[in-house]
């Protein structure tokens, strides 16, 4: 059973996460820049005082109000990501952040042992997630810090592992104006922990290795699980499924669907594996559109 409730551990966390300063440096990369965009690496301060890193890419033409929407994307669980340069070419501010441990950020730190899903699992104050959910909200943080963008209209986008920390980021910061999570990952842990194809089966590889622990274990995940986190998003939230996705099966996602109380909306694909969707990234773009008002 839960040891402190999930509202509580998440406001402490945040706590903590505010006592370190958002600070940051920008530095200049003309191979990812364009007549159509410029692009700075990222090196910002977040939770514990850990450095991370990602890509800000702004459009070079401004809009009439001065400020523009922005969007935050992160990474599936392989941890790498393209800029979504679509994004800046449509008139958003792009922030292509790598939480801790994850493609650029590894420059700045590694797991020191077992894997993102189970590192520290049989304590929640040290589990991976706890720092990687900081990590998104302190990208928001940086966001919110920058002259040329609207604070009052930011979004998140992102697939598998990104769209499981982005319903987690709008489960906890009420700053996100959109949420788009395609196929997302991070969901429903009661029924994740029969999962054996990767990547839930690390997860479910250690729970094998560890019966004598599988109490702490759920009572970890409890905390994490996107299904107890989804009833306080309150902006308008996307999602899909892909009915032959073995990754992130509909028996995971479907349940925290449900759960989400703001406006809502889910497209259901009958033949999609776990992979993109071009008709998705339509709607997702629509969204953004008429959410964040690019």
């Amino acid at each position: 059973m839960a040891s402190e409730s999930v509202a509580n551990f998440w406001n402490r966390t945040k706590d903590q996460l505010a006592q370190f300063e958002v600070s940051f440096a920008l530095e200049e990369v003309p191979e990812k820049s364009t007549r159509e965009y410029r692009t700075r690496q990222l090196v910002l301060n977040s939770f514990d005082g850990i450095q991370i890193r990602g890509w800000y890419t702004v459009p070079t033409d401004p809009p009439p109000s001065g400020r523009f929407p922005a969007v935050l994307a992160v990474p599936g669980y392989g941890g790498m990501k393209d800029i979504p340069t679509h994004l800046a070419i449509s008139g958003f501010a792009v922030l292509t952040l790598f939480p801790r441990a994850q493609g650029e950020s590894l420059k700045e730190w590694q797991l020191r042992n077992g894997t993102k899903i189970t590192y520290n699992l049989l304590n929640k104050e040290e589990y991976y997630y706890r720092y990687a959910y900081m990590d998104c909200i302190r990208g928001l943080d940086f966001l919110c810090h920058q002259l040329e963008v609207d604070a009052s209209r930011m979004g998140m986008w992102s697939r598998s592992q990104g769209g499981g920390l982005t319903l987690a980021t709008a489960s906890l910061d009420p700053r996100l104006s959109v949420a788009v999570a395609e196929e997302p990952f991070l969901c429903n842990y009661p029924e994740a922990i029969n999962i054996t194809s990767t990547p839930y089966k690390e997860l479910h590889d250690y729970i094998k290795s560890n019966p004598d622990s599988n109490d702490a274990i759920l009572d970890t995940l409890y905390y994490f699980d996107t299904l107890n986190l989804v009833h306080s998003i309150n902006c308008p939230t996307l999602m899909n499924i892909g009915m032959k996705d073995q990754t992130c099966p509909y028996n995971t996602i479907m349940p925290v669907f449900e759960r989400i109380k703001a406006p809502k909306a889910i497209h259901i694909y009958p033949e999609l594996a776990h992979s993109p969707c071009s008709d998705f990234n339509s709607h997702a773009m629509n969204w953004l559109r008429r959410y964040l008002g690019a």
